[in-house]
């Protein structure tokens, strides 16, 4: 018997079929049919509703909370609303005829599939209601399912941390770290939990959902398996963006119906209650040996993009209609490097195969960039922030005097940039002997890009001298920042970079504007150049003028654009790792203040804003701003 009908069986085993009238119980029987259909949108099917009775004892956190009369636990009514679809396919839903609470959902006829419970409860019969606390208070977990993660939350000064309780011969690690797009209501901690077990390694995933402001948290269990190769999952299961404020998209891998290996499957998880709908089966195979190089979500959260490393196979999984398609031929990719170069809107993406190849959203090849004689970058191909544009930076040659430092891949000092537009043809270029200023030429990295849509066109006054509109336009429109400087070699350092001179130039128009350094406060809009390193640079592109927070040449003393930070501020946290402390800073544009916090309790292991308030760190640590 597959394993599908046999879950459903066991659990219809502990039902009645009655015939008690509808007036008996507290909602109606279109009501449940209502809450059912609720939870399959635009999905059609032939409904049928009957009322059931059940034992208790089998409702997960609520046994042992059932009325007792004559020393026996009481039946509960129970609607049971199936829904048949034109795939064949059949969903029961079972809800709790008193309060209108969803209990469980099985699904039947999709052997592959199994019994489907909310949220991810695989081993519960009806749904276990997720821990939810209070400050201090110590979590319980997920009733019914063994092994369930152990939380508390615990006061500090400045803010508060969650604490994962200590389990024997079991490791423990945040994996990852989500902020919900609704400036931070609800942070998305995946906890990954290993030990040792016959054949392998136990295998489980818990997602902690806090919502910072309330200081309170629900957990949710995701999977429990066991397998030999945990490397291949850690690659794979783990969340891919929000398509809107609640619900995440993630890959959780679940075991095979015949019990031979795992699986895995695309699903949308409820940040809000851990409710889980499956919006793909079977997708991608297990990869073992082989793992994932990289995994997107398109920016209107329709698509999947998945990208096994070595095999080089790229699916498509479309969430809205369910299908997935594997594009013809390989991506593959060679250690530890990646040649697929994706844009940040996830329509676009550049691989490295003879030159470069620009695929779009389908995997319809649109361009190619031939191969250059000197040395480029990594990554290769850098997107502006709005997916315009990407920027490739070269050598003139492959000396080795072009190589400046690394150990698995050359870190070069570039001579020249290509820019090249969204349809991959070159828009602009440039080389350090063109700007008369040493004889490097790199880019510092973007600004702007994010207040108009993709494709439209300049706004009126884009084009003329430095000193027109167009300049000031150019954080609107998306710019590169480039610097340009001297490479000086000595026996007994590190090459230096000395004489820096910053331009900004506006692909759109190619008008390139030398920038002036100044004090923060003499910017009147300072916008964060992304996808530098080091120091934070800042710049007012209406009046040309920069300033650099931070010392691109202390490697101990790093600072970082939190990804919060809003038009009307910026965030930003400093590490300075000799004193083993962290320093955010909150800067209002308008105002020109700043405050800041420092504290030592921070690590600097993805540092993320959650809300206006709270910053947060790998280590599930919520610091409050001062």
């Amino acid at each position: 018997m597959k394993t599908a009908f046999l879950l459903v069986f066991l659990l219809a085993a502990s039902t009645i079929s009655t015939s008690v009238p509808e007036s008996a119980s507290g909602i109606s029987s279109k009501q449940a049919l209502s809450i059912a259909q609720s939870h399959v949108p635009d999905r059609k099917a032939e409904w049928k509703v009957g009322l059931t009775r059940h034992v208790p004892e089998l409702s997960g956190e609520e046994a042992g909370q059932g009325r007792v009369s004559n020393g026996h636990a009481e039946e509960r009514k129970i609607w049971q609303a199936e829904a048949k679809f034109e795939s064949g396919n059949k969903e029961v839903y079972y809800i709790d005829a008193s309060s209108g609470k969803l209990l469980s959902l099985s699904e039947i006829e999709v052997p592959s599939i199994g019994l489907r419970l909310l949220p991810a409860a695989l081993e519960a019969r009806l749904l276990a209601k997720p821990s939810s606390q209070e400050s201090g208070v110590s979590a319980s977990g997920a009733t019914g399912v063994s092994g369930s993660l152990n939380v508390s939350l615990k006061e500090k000064e400045g803010g508060f941390r969650l604490k994962l309780a200590e389990e024997e011969n079991t490791t423990a690690t945040v994996m990852q770290s989500l902020v919900s797009p609704d400036n931070g209501k609800t942070v998305l901690h995946l906890v990954r939990r290993t030990s040792p077990a016959e054949g392998g390694t136990r295998y489980r995933l818990d997602l902690v959902a806090v919502q910072p402001a309330k200081k309170t948290f629900k957990v949710f269990p995701f999977a429990d398996l066991r397998m030999s190769d945990t490397y291949s999952a850690d690659t794979l299961a783990m969340g891919y963006g929000f398509r809107d404020d609640s619900h995440v998209v993630m890959i959780q891998p679940v075991g095979k119906a015949d019990g031979a290996g795992i699986g895995y499957r695309i699903v949308s998880l409820d940040v809000q209650n851990g409710r889980i709908r499956e919006l793909a089966a079977n997708v991608p195979p297990d990869l073992s040996p082989d793992f994932l190089a990289s995994g997107w979500l398109n920016a209107n959260g329709s698509k999947l993009y998945l990208n096994s490393y070595r095999g080089g196979k790229l699916w498509i999984a479309d969430l809205a209609g369910g299908g997935v398609k594997a594009l013809d031929g390989t991506f593959s990719h060679t250690w530890p490097l990646l040649r697929l170069f994706r844009s940040p809107d996830g329509e676009r993406f550049w691989y490295e195969k003879d030159g470069y190849r620009l695929y779009d959203g389908k995997g319809v090849q649109l361009s190619v960039l031939p191969a250059d004689t000197g040395l480029h970058s990594n990554p290769a191909l850098k997107w502006s922030p709005d997916s315009r544009y990407a920027a490739y930076e070269y050598t003139f040659s492959n000396s080795e005097e072009n190589v400046i430092g690394g150990e698995d891949y050359k870190v070069i000092a570039p001579q020249g940039i290509k820019i090249l537009g969204r349809d991959g043809k070159a828009v602009w270029s440039a080389d350090a002997r063109e700007l008369n200023n040493g004889d490097r030429l790199e880019l510092r990295g973007w600004i702007g890009g994010s207040g108009e849509s993709l494709g439209s066109a300049p706004s009126s006054g884009s084009t003329g001298n430095a000193e027109s509109s167009g300049t000031a336009s150019a954080g609107s429109l998306g710019a590169a920042v480039l610097r340009s400087y001297t490479l000086e070699r000595a026996v007994d350092r590190e090459p230096r970079k000395t004489g820096s001179v910053y331009h900004l130039v506006q692909p759109a128009t190619g008008k390139l504007t030398k920038l002036s350094a100044a004090r923060l406060a003499d910017l009147h809009h300072p916008q964060a150049v992304t996808g530098g390193s080091g120091a934070l640079m800042l710049v007012d592109a209406g009046s040309a003028l920069y300033t650099l927070v931070g010392d691109e040449t202390n490697s101990e003393r790093t600072v970082k654009l939190l990804s919060a930070s809003e038009p009307q501020r910026l965030l930003w946290a400093e590490t300075d790792s000799a004193k083993g402390s962290v320093t955010i800073t909150a800067y209002d544009i308008a105002s020109k203040k700043a405050r800041t916090t420092e504290t030592k309790d921070l690590s600097d292991g993805d540092l993320q804003a959650a809300g206006e308030e709270y910053v947060i760190d790998s280590g599930l640590v919520y610091q409050k701003l001062q």
